[in-house]
């Protein structure tokens, strides 16, 4: 596998991921071709967290970038609400949860970080440290954005059939 098929892969993986949490959290989101990241364009964005990863093919912060709009439309149990701050940060969990998840087909480990709010300031750090790629989701009230940094090796990406994992609500005995 190249270094093109292994980005491939991976944008493929990041984008099905966020696809599968935003439904199930009932909201329908679709990709928007890849661009440029602009942090200008997502300093109006009220909700931001991002969680550092790290493994031997790749480390660095996965970045969740979420109009106040879109909480809105998050269902909710009336008897047990939640903030849009803890929202935004257990969805960036989730959301690098599904990837790691996803990611032992590849034969790529990764520990996870805790995942943490983000303001303006976190934002402009975040672009120093160099953006890889942003991914872009159109919604019904504006666009989401996943943002990864930091270091991929895609020549450790090797797809392997024989990986079994858990998947989401699997009891795992230990």
């Amino acid at each position: 596998m190249g270094p093109n098929d292994g980005r491939l892969m991976l944008e493929t993986l990041i984008q099905s991921s966020t696809v599968d949490l935003f439904h199930t959290a009932g909201i329908a989101v679709a990709p928007v071709a890849t661009s440029r990241f602009d942090a200008e364009e997502i300093a109006s964005r009220a909700l931001m967290a991002s969680i550092n990863f790290g493994g031997p093919a790749m480390s660095g912060t996965l970045g969740l970038l979420v109009p106040t709009g879109v909480f809105e439309l998050v269902k909710q149990d009336p008897a047990r609400p939640f903030t849009a701050l803890a929202w935004v940060q257990d969805s960036v969990n989730q959301l690098l949860g599904r990837i790691k998840s996803r990611l032992l087909q590849f034969q790529v480990t990764l520990q996870m970080g805790l995942p943490m709010s983000m303001n303006d300031k976190g934002l402009k750090q975040l672009t120093t440290q160099g953006v890889l790629a942003a991914y872009r989701f159109r919604t019904l009230r504006g666009e989401v954005s996943v943002t990864l940094s930091g270091r991929v090796d895609y020549s450790k990406l090797n797809y392997s059939n024989q990986t079994s994992f858990a998947t989401e609500g699997e009891i795992v005995i230990f």
